[in-house]
């Protein structure tokens, strides 16, 4: 059985919660999916793809593969984004897509990209260079999510209903024919 060693531990940690990040879909019993659905999907994911790359950092520091403070920039950076996505979420529960409402989403989806750039794998401590591509490639998903929930507010036009996809309908009550 072979052995799996520091160098190959980190990349495969990082990989499980990416891929267990990125598997977000939109479940729904009937009808086409909406708009708006898709918009709060994006938005879950991008939530979720922060989470995973967050836990990531903190179970390499946990497993001793890198000191809290290697992995310090890593964890404050997901802390940045999990407020900005606060302040996202915010926003589309107004059930508006308004220019004045798309227009702080992109605001807020541009500080999450350009905050990107200030990861470079060189001074987190990774100094395998598969763990830092992999790296490299969770903090891209994060952008590629931030374009895709912008892009899909940007095609919700006029006021939306407020329920999330991940809301329960309420049932309906009964008024078919008895006795």
């Amino acid at each position: 059985m072979k052995r799996i060693t520091n160098a190959g531990y980190i990349p495969a940690v990082l990989a499980l919660y990416v891929l267990f990040a990125t598997l977000a879909c939109i479940h729904k019993t009937g009808g086409a999916v909406t708009p708006w659905e898709r918009v709060h999907t994006y938005n879950a994911s991008l939530a979720e793809a922060n989470n995973a790359v967050e836990k990531g950092a903190e179970a390499v520091v946990t497993s001793g593969f890198a000191s809290p403070k290697e992995m310090a920039p890593i964890i404050n950076w997901t802390g940045q984004v999990a407020m900005l996505h606060q302040q996202i979420t915010s926003i589309l529960a107004q059930g508006q897509a308004t220019q004045a409402n798309i227009a702080s989403v992109k605001a807020l989806l541009d500080v999450v990209k350009s905050s990107m750039t200030s990861l470079p794998p060189s001074s987190l401590g990774l100094k395998n260079p598969k763990s830092a591509q992999l790296f490299q490639s969770d903090v891209a998903n994060i952008g590629t999510l931030a374009d895709s929930l912008l892009a899909a507010l940007q095609a919700v036009t006029g006021p939306v209903s407020i329920r999330t996809p991940y809301e329960p309908i309420a049932p309906t009550p009964y008024s078919g024919g008895g006795k």
